[in-house]
């Protein structure tokens, strides 16, 4: 079993931490977990992604050609990595910023940013796509992704670790 997945849109959206908090989470379950992020040197306001591969064999590069799994957070994003799915994946876009009339592919949209910001945190976009790829991909255990989440955001306002496991469980319920 292998999981590729890769996270895009533009730095300051979360993009990095989504996929630190995958990788994170699917070390205790996959022997073999790589991480690789990339952006731009403006990075607020400039292209973000990262890839985020998993596997019960051993991965040959931290970097796939194709995905299992596409989340795009923005319009570019979504428009970039249409000819990189793999033909059964799962691709969600942040239709809060796609116009996925536009786009000649099958994406799930999932008004992400607006429902962060009902929320309280318009930041917490993020959880809400990895909540909604969760609940249709069940490559890693909703309580393995809770703990990872309620441990990364330690040391923090208690409000901002609840506003971002509120914007998961919105997320797996969408």
């Amino acid at each position: 079993m292998i999981e590729r997945i890769v996270i895009a849109g533009t730095g300051g959206q979360g993009i990095v931490t989504a996929g630190k908090l995958l990788a994170r989470a699917a070390i205790d379950i996959y022997p073999f977990v790589t991480f690789f992020p990339s952006y731009g040197a403006e990075v607020r306001g400039g292209t973000s992604y990262c890839q985020v591969i998993f596997s019960t064999s051993e991965i040959s590069s931290p970097l796939a050609e194709k995905f299992d799994t596409v989340l795009a957070m923005n319009q570019q994003a979504a428009e970039r990595y249409i000819e990189f799915i793999e033909q059964k994946g799962l691709a969600i876009a942040n239709s809060t910023l796609c116009r996925l009339g536009n786009i000649d592919w099958n994406f799930i949209g999932i008004q992400a940013t607006k429902i962060a910001d009902q929320l309280g945190n318009v930041k917490a976009a993020n959880l809400v796509m990895l909540g909604a790829m969760l609940a249709r991909k069940s490559v890693i255990s909703l309580a393995k992704m809770e703990d990872t989440i309620r441990n990364s955001f330690t040391g923090l306002a208690r409000p901002i670790t609840n506003v971002n496991l509120h914007a998961f469980y919105w997320g797996l319920s969408i």
